[in-house]
């Protein structure tokens, strides 16, 4: 049985192999100057001074050594967060309320929690002016113990939502829209996990979502440039289904600090 992903993105999704993004977005230490953040805690090891990759993020966000906050920039940056317009701000209001993010990454850190829980750390009263969820799930995935919580911005929403034609995550205009509940988030990594299954070959779907993001910018890759040439007129139609393909969510209570 043919898997009940649409085409013609499927077959040009699964004819792409799979290859390392490498570094991108800022470098941490310029990020923090740009953006005029104060009282970032020192890490074991210097702020890096050139572009990180997200093996290397995701190394500094799970070491017990660093603080929370110094693994927080480091994937900030990694994410170019402020690039977009009015991005700036963000950041700014983001980094305000830093205190209010400490326990939440702490939390992650330490594990032993669902998708859906992680991603209500977020939501609801425990929501974070500056952090939509295009740039919490980062954190999600940076600071979990297992890098199954996967990130979930544009570029990988738009991917699931085109592969199933289903309104897996829902969208504000190209945004990730900041009501999709903990339910879109574990369907939408409950495809990720199934579209790895589908692949084969050994195929993770930590590899799968990075497939999906693939690379941006003066020369973007293949799938990149086909999520950008198909979104407008092959994004899902009619109103927002609550089922994905695959995946079936409960709805799970919002934590509170």
């Amino acid at each position: 049985m043919p898997p009940p992903y649409r085409n013609p993105h499927w077959n040009t999704f699964a004819g792409i192999p799979y290859a390392l993004a490498g570094p991108v977005g800022f470098a941490p230490a310029q990020w923090v100057a740009t953006h005029k953040l104060a009282n970032v805690p020192a890490g074991a090891i210097p702020l890096p001074t050139t572009q990180i990759c997200r093996t290397t993020v995701r190394a500094i966000c799970r070491n017990p050594a660093n603080p929370v906050l110094f693994g927080y920039v480091c994937a900030m940056a990694w994410g170019a967060q402020g690039a977009g317009l009015g991005g700036a701000g963000h950041v700014v209001k983001a980094w305000a309320n830093h205190a209010q993010i400490i326990p939440k990454l702490t939390a992650l850190r330490r594990g032993n929690m669902t998708r859906c829980q992680a991603y209500n750390l977020f939501c609801g009263c425990g929501r974070v002016c500056g952090l939509g969820p295009a740039y919490f799930t980062k954190l999600l995935y940076f600071f979990s113990p297992t890098p199954d919580f996967y990130i979930m911005d544009q570029w990988t929403a738009k991917s699931v939502d085109l592969l199933t034609g289903n309104w897996v995550v829902r969208m504000a205009g190209n945004a990730v829209a900041n009501y999709n509940k903990c339910g879109n988030y574990k369907a939408y990594c409950e495809e990720i996990d199934h579209i790895a299954g589908q692949l084969g070959g050994g195929i993770t779907g930590e590899q799968v979502e990075e497939m999906l993001m693939s690379k941006g910018g003066y020369n973007p890759w293949q799938w990149r440039s086909h999520v950008r040439n198909n979104w407008p007129i092959h994004k899902p139609v009619g109103r927002y289904k609550k089922r994905s393909v695959h995946a079936s969510y409960p709805y799970i209570p919002m934590i509170c600090f």
